[in-house]
């Protein structure tokens, strides 16, 4: 399982680690194993990225959890630079293009997900069916396979109306090492590869997934996980961080390094309600660790560091005030050197139909 070779190798340095942080870690993967086992028809239809829709939560909260002692002199304000973009993108949400959709119009959302899984040879001729050779970690891989995952969203001007998913495709798109060539042909004929029929498009209720034949009401969007809790979100900037920080069950920094490593995917705040997308600018922007890699008065990309175990980077569309990228690297070396671990980008558009059902 990559979720837990990525947290004991995170936490292999660590002498000494926070009963407390660890039970929390360990009560967020079990809370999330039992919500897939419910939901265990609907997923069943899901290409899901190893590492990404459950790494971005999960792995996300786990690895933020792990690394308590490990990092000295944290920054205690926040970065001036980043703030400001933060703001600049804040104060243009209201009257961004995707707040603009008249009845009968969608906002397509094209998500391209380019990913690493690591490949070990031992594991690939091991005949047990659970053994699954791309669990493997940076460390003790002969081969990293990159996948290209595109998917697109079509969310109606009314959000209460029918939204249409296209699954899209996954695709080898480079391998790394030695027996690269032997990893890529066995990822692309493996049945897990392409769990869901290649161009299938989906219809969600309302942008929820509907389970078939059991008692869970139905589920958000995947990337939608904060909608059931909108109402209750405080739209004042540092309440909402206070509020925010509550949900990682931690203190301090430990709680802020667990919401950034939860932020996956773009549409996580892209989706949300535009006075909370707004007010979710700010609240962030009153956290410290974040700094400004690069800006040009239309992007700006951040970078969130926390030493020696994850960095993450979130590119800021500020004329429109969306989130256009978010990256997430675990180490560096190995048989993909320092290609980052995952990359999610998004491209965001109005259209006036969506595709049929198929």
């Amino acid at each position: 399982m990559q979720l837990m070779e990525r947290v004991r190798e995170i936490g292999r340095e660590d002498s000494r680690v926070d009963d407390r942080v660890v039970a929390t870690a360990r009560s967020a993967l079990t809370r999330e194993m039992v919500r897939d086992t419910r939901s265990a028809d609907t997923r069943s239809r899901r290409r899901t990225w190893a590492g990404i829709s459950v790494g971005g939560l999960v792995a996300g909260v786990a690895a933020a959890a792990i690394v308590v002692g490990s990092i000295l002199a944290p920054p205690t304000a926040p970065n001036a630079a980043a703030a400001e973009v933060l703001e600049r993108a804040s104060a243009v949400t209201f009257h961004a293009q995707d707040t603009t959709l008249t009845p009968g119009q969608y906002l397509r959302i094209e998500t391209v997900g380019e990913h690493l899984q690591f490949w070990r040879a031992e594991w690939a001729d091991d005949d047990d069916d659970d053994t699954l050779p791309f669990n493997a970690s940076r460390e003790v891989g002969d081969a990293a396979v990159q996948i290209r995952d595109t998917r697109v969203l079509y969310v109606p001007a009314d959000r209460s109306d029918d939204w249409f998913y296209d699954w899209g495709h996954a695709r080898v798109v480079a391998s790394f090492g030695a027996r690269g060539d032997e990893a890529s042909r066995e990822w692309s004929s493996w049945p897990g590869a392409q769990a869901v029929e290649e161009g299938r498009i989906e219809v969600l209720p309302a942008g929820e997934y509907l389970t078939e034949g059991g008692d869970e009401p139905p589920t958000p969007y995947l990337a939608d996980r904060y909608r059931p809790l909108y109402a209750e979100m405080p739209r004042e900037p540092q309440r909402l961080l206070d509020w925010l920080r509550v949900q990682s069950g931690l203190e301090g920094q430990e709680a802020d390094q667990w919401l950034v490593a939860s932020l996956s995917d773009p549409s996580a705040i892209n989706l949300m309600p535009v006075d909370l997308r707004s007010a979710f600018f700010l609240a962030i922007a009153r956290m410290p660790g974040f700094d400004v890699l690069t800006d040009d008065g239309s992007s700006a990309t951040l970078q969130y560091v926390v030493p020696g175990h994850r960095t993450t980077t979130i590119t800021i569309d500020t004329v429109q005030g969306l989130v256009t990228s978010i990256g997430e690297g675990y180490g560096e070396g190995g048989p993909a050197g320092d290609v980052v671990d995952s990359v999610t980008t998004v491209r965001t558009s109005i259209v006036n139909s969506a595709p049929a059902p198929r």
